[in-house]
């Protein structure tokens, strides 16, 4: 499980620096975006995996899902922060 949200994870940030490198821009729409899609998404495999898991670790499922989408989301603010706060030819 934790795998395929890792995926998603980089799936983001591949798509977050693509943005941000091909001057389109990671404003507020397009990062809301790719952040509700990726909870969506994990929150839909984590669903499955607890679906047919027993009861006693769905709580350790949930929270290490959730810290994984966490993580990558960190990272991927990490990794286009830079090109975002200094954008040329921003009107204020």
């Amino acid at each position: 499980m934790n795998i395929i949200i890792s995926l998603i994870g980089l799936g983001g940030i591949i798509l977050a620096r693509k943005l941000v490198l091909n001057g389109t821009g990671m404003g507020i729409k397009s990062h809301l975006i790719i952040l509700t899609l990726k909870l969506i998404v994990s929150s839909i495999i984590i669903g499955l995996f607890l679906l047919y898991t027993e009861k006693h670790i769905w709580s350790l499922l949930i929270l290490s899902g959730m810290i994984n989408v966490i993580t990558f989301h960190f990272i991927e603010a990490f990794v286009t922060q830079k090109k975002m706060l200094y954008q040329g030819g921003m009107n204020v």
